[in-house]
């Protein structure tokens, strides 16, 4: 499991269970420490936000201890490739990246642990992607999930198949990083880590 570090002002508000315009202004006014991105967009980082609570006496029940962190679930059963996903998401900030080496792990997940967005193999052992897709997109109250198909075998039918289940984005392997880091920040809304 990977937690990332520093949240943006609205992961920050939503963690603390305050206003966003609060963390804005304790920021501004020196109270709370945030690093700056090159956009003028703050990050805070968890350390500081804890910190910050403990000093003015601020509860953090544990339900909400991970609130505003953008969950990425990787199910591929080719553990290079989950690496390089890993390395290449550390551009980014505020998100936690769990992983997966077949689809069944990946439902199992699914179901506990909720995720935003999904980059799933389409060969693998146990649940394929175009299974463990369809068992995804059968449950309504994971609508909102982000697909992103990553495969070595894209014939025009499997493309085909996989954009009629409704995913969001298809990245063919050898996945170049740059594609793959867009894609996931477009679709995430994730914002550079500084």
């Amino acid at each position: 499991m990977k937690v990332k570090k520093h949240l943006k002002t609205t992961e920050a508000a939503e963690y603390l269970g305050v206003a966003r315009s609060s963390v804005t202004n304790w920021i501004r006014s020196g109270a709370l420490e945030a690093a700056s991105t090159p956009g003028g967009h703050y990050l805070v980082s968890l350390e500081q936000l804890r910190k910050f609570a403990q000093e003015r006496g601020m509860s953090l029940p544990e339900s909400t201890r991970m609130r505003g962190v953008y969950k990425i679930l990787l199910i591929d059963d080719d553990s290079d490739f989950r690496t390089f996903v890993s390395e290449a998401l550390d551009v980014y900030s505020g998100y936690e990246l769990r992983e997966a080496e077949d689809g069944m792990q990946g439902a199992l997940l699914v179901g506990t642990w909720k995720p935003d967005m999904v980059i799933v193999d389409l060969r693998m052992p146990n649940m394929n992607g175009v299974e463990f897709c369809r068992f995804l997109k059968g449950d309504e109250s994971m609508d909102d999930v982000k697909i992103i198909i990553a495969s070595a075998y894209l014939s025009p039918e499997v493309r085909e198949e996989v954009s009629r289940l409704g995913v969001d984005g298809i990245l063919g392997k050898p996945v170049r990083l740059e594609a793959l880091v867009a894609m996931v920040g477009r679709l995430g809304g994730l914002e550079l880590n500084v």
